[in-house]
C-alpha cells in the first residue's frame, strides 16, 4: 500500500494515485505522473520505496542500446552518493531504484536521477518508450505492468496487448524440467523422514514405554511430515514439476513412511526388550517381529545370550497387529499430506505472465520539478 506521507508528497507535485493497478490487486497501488519530462512511477514496498522512470534510450540497434544502458547505469551510481539505495536496475524502457531511507532521501534521489537522464539526453515523455516515435496530438497510451507505468504510442500499446493475450504454446512460459534432480530431492526428503521415525522411537518412545499412554500413535503424524519433506525436496531441486512428479512424490512418500515406521518400530522393540541395537540386529526374529504371525521360530546364533524374559517375548509375543495399525495410520497421514502439498503442483511450475492494463494518459505532460 502507498503510505499517506508518500501519497501526499507525490500528489503535491502533480502525481496521480492508481489504486491496485493492474487488475485491482490488493497492495499493487502506485503513483504516476509526468515529472521532469519523464513518466515516473512511485510506490512503497514494505518499509522501502521504489521509483521507476520510463524512457527511450534513443538506440535502435541492440549493441548500441547495450552501450547506452551501460552509460546510464554508470552515471546512475553517482546519484546514489549519501543515499540508502538497496537495489536498482537499468532496462531498455526505464530504470528503477529502491531506497530504504527517509521520504526526503527518496525524493532527493528522484531529482538526482532525472537530472542525470536530462544530462545524458535520454528521451522522455515526448516519445514512445518502445519504438521511439514522437507522440502526436492524440493522447498517448499508458501501459501498466508490475506496478510500472509505461508510455507508448497507440500502435506499440496494441502490439503489446496482443502479444500478452496470445495463448502460450506447449512448453512456452514454463520452467525447465529437472526430473532427475527432483527425484534426488524427494529421496533426500524421504531419508530425513525416515530418520525422524528412528529418532522418535529411540528417544521419545522409551520415556512413555511404562505409561498407559500409547505415544506410538502420535508418531503416525510423521507420515504427514514425511510428505512435506519429500515435496519440499522435489520442489527445491525441480522448479518445474512434470506430470510424473505426482507419481514420484507419492511413491517416495509411501516408501519412506513404510521404511521409517519399520525401522522405527525395530528400534522401539529393541528398546522395549532391553536388547542393545547390535544384539537386536543379529537376531533374525527381530527383523521380522513386525510380521510375527508369519515368522517361524528361529535358532539363536551361537554366542548370543538371552534372558528368560527376552526369550519368552521373542518366542511368543505377537505384536504384528499393532505394527499394522501404526503403519496404516502413518500411510493415511502420508496420503493426506501428499494430496494437500500436490494441489496445484502443475500450475506452480508455470511462469505466470504479468497482467497488463492499458489506458489513455489523461494527465498533461507539463508538470515539472
Amino acid at each position: 500500500m502507498i503510505s499517506n506521507a508518500l501519497r501526499s508528497a507525490a500528489e503535491g507535485i502533480g502525481f496521480t494515485y492508481a489504486a491496485g493497478k493492474p487488475s485491482g490487486k490488493s497492495g499493487m497501488d502506485s503513483l504516476y505522473g509526468i515529472y521532469g519530462g519523464y513518466l515516473v512511477t512511485l510506490y512503497d514496498e514494505g518499509s522501502k520505496r521504489t521509483l521507476f522512470v520510463n524512457y527511450y534510450t534513443g538506440s535502435d540497434e541492440e549493441e548500441e542500446d547495450s552501450v547506452r544502458l551501460l552509460e546510464i547505469s554508470e552515471s546512475l551510481k553517482s546519484a546514489f552518493s549519501g543515499l540508502s539505495v538497496t537495489n536498482y536496475s537499468v532496462e531498455s524502457d526505464g530504470l528503477s531504484c529502491t531506497v530504504s531511507g527517509t521520504l526526503d532521501d527518496f525524493l532527493a534521489l528522484l531529482d538526482k536521477v532525472l537530472e542525470m537522464l536530462v544530462e545524458k539526453e535520454v528521451i522522455g515523455a515526448t516519445h514512445c518508450s518502445c519504438c521511439g516515435n514522437k507522440l502526436g496530438k492524440r493522447p498517448p497510451k499508458k501501459l501498466v505492468s508490475r506496478r510500472r507505468h509505461i508510455l507508448l504510442c497507440e500502435h506499440c500499446a496494441l502490439d503489446k496487448l496482443e502479444e500478452a493475450s496470445k495463448a502460450p504454446e506447449e512448453g512456452e512460459n514454463e520452467l525447465p524440467k529437472r526430473t532427475g534432480m527432483g527425484i534426488l530431492g524427494a529421496a533426500i526428503g524421504g531419508v530425513v523422514g525416515i530418520l525422524l521415525y528412528i529418532l522418535a522411537y529411540s528417544f521419545l518412545y522409551p520415556l512413555f514405554s511404562d505409561s498407559s499412554f500409547e505415544i506410538r500413535y502420535l508418531f503416525c503424524a510423521f507420515g504427514f511430515v514425511t510428505a512435506a519433506l519429500v515435496y519440499a525436496g522435489f520442489r527445491f531441486f525441480s522448479k518445474r514439476p512434470c506430470v510424473s512428479a505426482y507419481v514420484i512424490i507419492s511413491v517416495t512418500t509411501s516408501l519412506a513412511t513404510i521404511v521409517g515406521q519399520y525401522f522405527g518400530s525395530f528400534v522401539g522393540y529393541a528398546k522395549q526388550m532391553e536388547f542393545s541395537l547390535s544384539q537386536a540386529m543379529k537376531l533374525p526374529s527381530m527383523w521380522l517381529i513386525h510380521l510375527r504371525s508369519t515368522v517361524p521360530k528361529f535358532t539363536i546364533p551361537d554366542g548370543t545370550t538371552l534372558s528368560e524374559a527376552q526369550q519368552t517375548i521373542l518366542d511368543t509375543y505377537d505384536i504384528s497387529s499393532l505394527f499394522y495399525w501404526l503403519l496404516g495410520f502413518s500411510l493415511l497421514f502420508a496420503l493426506i499430506g501428499s494430496v494437500i502439498f500436490q494441489l496445484g503442483l502443475y500450475e506452480k511450475g508455470k511462469i505466470r505472465q504479468e497482467p497488463l492494463e492499458l489506458e489513455t494518459l489523461r494527465i498533461s505532460p507539463t508538470s515539472d520539478k
